[in-house]
């Protein structure tokens, strides 16, 4: 990652002044379209890592609704086996008191 980010910022160094040099505009105006250049570049790269996080995100909520519908399902069926239980302990003992 942090040879991605020299490379990148060294790339940007490089082209920023090469433009610099080759421009056939005045330099404060040149100056201005680097400005502008440099503020879409870097919105677009942020609008993306944006988009990732949220794409990331909305995977993890996934997996944990999920995860949380799986538990909820196991614990509803022990609850309900424990149900069944206590039924029929408690029938057997109202028989064996009876008889």
């Amino acid at each position: 990652m942090m040879r991605f980010l020299f490379g990148f910022i060294l790339g940007a160094i490089t082209g920023a002044a090469w433009a610099t040099l080759m421009a056939p505009a005045p330099g404060r105006e040149t100056r201005q379209r680097l400005e502008e250049a440099w503020r879409e570049r870097t919105s677009e790269e942020t609008q993306a890592r944006a988009q990732e996080a949220i794409r990331r995100t909305r995977e993890g909520v996934e997996t944990a609704r999920r995860r949380v519908e799986e538990a909820l399902r196991t614990g509803r069926e022990a609850k309900e086996e424990a149900e069944e239980e206590l039924r029929a302990r408690r029938e057997e003992a109202i028989k064996g008191t009876e008889e």
